[in-house]
């Protein structure tokens, strides 16, 4: 088997020799199907022994070979010196071109970015080998006609010599891709191959028709006096390296399609063999093994992807394969000279056209039902661009037309994630029972709007678009808060049109505010020049109050709402406060009589963490914030109480330690019932210890149900998304 595989190589390495070595360079063909065969060779044995794969197969590659030919052929035209210097120059190029692809390979393999090349978009790489195969059938017409242009070949069809040449390679194409598509493996293409040479010699032996009348016929190749047996050095003086210097822009698009393809065939075996390797691994060993091919005017080889899986499939033992196919190469190298002159020229543009069928079949045919339109017609364009302009245009096009084509999709992703307002989402200040019925009732007055996704031009747009809706539909918006927590990178078109949204906002008097701003956009926003004031900081001009969380940002606007509406700071009635907790008991008021004033001045801790105390406070006036303590030494604020609130009663009721500190925020007064007065209370008055616990469930009812409220706003918010 590694044998039949090694002929079926030995045919694909003749078929591109037959491309670039025509008409004047028809003296290196021989040479040139050796180095190839060589080539192929190198790459098999390097990539068995310290490649990943079980077992890879190699050989000189035809992806880029239909634009590398017209450059070898355009390099070998400058040289003004004998047939020996053209064909030494047009290894050189070959050459340059596959030490480049390899020191490319290296050096990425080596800084370990083979798998961000891996992020080549689908619909290119799969436009690129299409085109790849459009080449190789227009490679094979031109190599049938003699002609460069569509119009010349079309004209030229009507010759009889060109018929002759024609009709049997169309058949013979035809017949493997038929034999491919009923039977698998390299067997059905060489009994094509075999019996298409055998009917050619009979026919001619009737015919009458002698080698050298098939030459004049074109039906032979016409051979010249470099042959694979003259390696020597002698060739090395006679390249040219200006006319190798001129094909500098052509080796480097053949660098980056050499890349291309030899990752998806790295990656298509990956796949079909369920081996997992390392690419950039993959990359370095490649990358090597081309160097030492290009040294010697080899074209750039790597792993074959369709030997590779079959031999896999096989199950065969790897090193028996390896020797058979290479053996097989090695016997073709070495009477290369006498099979390309035995071997008509129909059957290398047989194969040419095969490849390239079957290339279109699977990238441009078989990927209209597996991509969505929009990626075929990508597909299509690179095809059709190539067709008309050139492979490397085609590519820009193809990469342009997709990245259009992500600006599209990232524009009708939803931007605005999630939109609520303060009527039901609140912050984390526990606000009195008056303040919180003005909150829902008036709470839509502050919009938040939470963002996701990337924020460039199309997408800012959008939700400016959205913005301006919202405000058209209440008009008595007065505050927005952007939440960017979930925003990873924006560019400077966002930024330009945020400092344009600011000043729309600011006209109708509505506050901006954005939070969860990370230091390094914080950073971009800055040096962009957006206008950022800080927290709570007035502006001269219109500006994005900025804030490090989105509760600090809600509570803010919360209590200017508050403020605008008449409702400023107030001091609880605590008789009120026990007689409806306490449903208006008889004995709610008994209660008030047994606490003690206390007065807390800013920053005082009125609770420690890990205290062992049951003392309960009422706060009547200022505020109190609860901070949970971490590993790191530092707290963490996850509460503010506002005047009514019961501050203490679960250490109380538990009987643990306290979890939490509490400190106030200004200067705030409080009302201690004292632990010892409750335990009195609970061994000698059981009524009013009852009524102390109702007032006490109740006002955790109270603080649940707010938790409860957030907890549930903020799971709803991260798995919908409204907008």
């Amino acid at each position: 088997m590694g044998a039949i595989l090694g002929l079926d190589a030995a045919s694909l390495c003749l078929a591109l020799a037959t491309i670039c070595f025509g008409g004047q360079l028809a003296a290196g063909l021989g040479l040139a199907t050796g180095l190839f065969l060589l080539g192929s060779v190198v790459a098999t044995q390097i990539l068995y022994h310290f490649g990943g794969f079980r077992l890879p197969l190699a050989i000189s590659q035809d992806t880029t070979i239909a634009i590398l030919a017209p450059a070898v052929v355009l390099a070998a035209s400058a040289v003004t010196g004998p047939v020996e210097a053209k064909v030494a120059t047009a290894l050189a190029v070959i050459g340059v071109s596959a030490i480049a692809s390899g020191l490319v390979f290296l050096i990425i393999g080596c800084l370990g970015l083979g798998r961000l090349i891996r992020m080549f978009p689908y619909p290119v790489a799969a436009g690129f080998l299409a085109s790849s195969g459009y080449l190789l059938v227009f490679s094979a017409a031109s190599l049938l006609t003699g002609q460069t242009g569509l119009a010349a070949m079309a004209k030229a069809v009507g010759e009889p010599l060109v018929q002759l040449r024609l009709f049997p390679a169309l058949a013979m194409a035809l017949a493997m891709f038929l034999a491919m598509r009923f039977w698998k493996g390299a067997a059905p293409v060489l009994v094509v191959v075999f019996a298409f040479l055998a009917a050619y010699y009979i026919l001619a032996y009737g015919f009458g028709i002698n080698s050298t009348a098939a030459v004049a016929l074109g039906l032979l190749p016409r051979m010249g006096a470099v042959t694979s047996g003259q390696f020597g050095f002698e060739l090395l003086g006679l390249i040219d390296w200006t006319a190798v210097w001129r094909a500098a822009p052509v080796i480097m698009a053949v660098v980056l399609l050499n890349l291309i393809g030899m990752l998806l065939n790295t990656s298509g075996v990956e796949m079909a063999t369920r081996e997992d390797v390392d690419e950039n691994r993959e990359l370095r060993v490649t990358g090597a093994a081309n160097l030492l091919i290009g040294a010697f005017g080899g074209l750039m080889s790597y792993l074959q992807s369709g030997a590779t899986i079959m031999s896999a499939k096989l199950r065969v033992q790897p090193r028996a394969m390896i020797a058979g196919h290479n053996a097989a190469l090695l016997v073709a190298c070495g009477f290369a000279s006498v099979i390309v002159a035995a071997v008509p020229t129909f059957v290398p543009a047989a194969l040419l056209m095969f490849i390239g069928l079957s290339m279109l079949a699977d990238w441009l045919v078989g990927t209209r039902h597996r991509l969505i339109g929009a990626d075929w017609l990508i597909v299509l364009s690179i095809v059709v661009t190539t067709a008309l302009i050139g492979i490397l245009a085609a590519i820009g096009i193809g990469i342009a037309l997709a990245l259009v084509g992500f600006a599209h999709a990232s524009i009708r992703l939803p931007i605005i994630r999630h939109k609520t307002t303060t009527a039901k989402r609140r912050s984390i200040r526990d606000r009195s029972r008056l303040h919180g019925e003005v909150l829902r009732n008036e709470g839509h007055r502050i919009c938040i709007l939470h963002l996701d996704g990337p924020l460039f031009f199309g997408s800012v747009e959008k939700m400016t678009a959205k913005l301006r809706g919202y405000i058209r539909s209440d008009t008595t918006i007065q505050s927005v808060i952007f939440d960017f927590t979930d925003v990873k990178s924006f560019d400077s078109s966002a930024c330009a049109a945020l400092d344009k949204l600011v000043h729309i906002m600011a006209t109708q008097g509505i506050a901006a505010h954005i939070t969860g701003v990370s230091a390094g956009l914080f950073a971009v926003l800055k040096k962009w020049g957006l206008p950022l004031a800080n927290s709570s900081e007035r502006q001269p001009v219109p500006a994005f109050h900025h804030w490090p969380s989105l509760d600090e940002a809600l509570e803010h606007c919360e209590t200017a709402l508050l403020a605008g509406l008449g409702h400023g700071e107030e001091k609880e009635d605590i008789a009120r406060m026990l007689l409806e907790l306490g449903r208006h008991h008889p004995r709610s008021l008994d209660l008030l009589a047994l606490m003690e004033v206390q007065n807390l001045a800013a920053g005082e801790t009125l609770i420690e963490a890990s205290q062992l105390s049951g003392d309960v406070y009422f706060l009547t006036s200022g505020w109190l914030s609860v901070h949970l303590p971490t590993k790191t030494g530092q707290s963490v604020r996850v509460r503010s109480m506002g005047p009514g609130t019961i501050v203490g009663e679960i250490a109380y009721l538990t009987g643990q330690p306290r979890n939490a500190h509490v400190i106030s925020e200004g200067e705030s007064e409080v009302l201690c019932l004292p632990e010892a007065t409750l335990r009195r209370i609970d061994a000698t008055d059981r009524d009013l210890a009852a009524l102390v616990l109702a007032i006490f469930g109740r006002s955790l009812a109270t603080k649940l149900a707010q938790s409860n409220e957030i907890l549930t706003h903020a799971q709803f918010a991260a798995a919908t998304n409204t907008e």
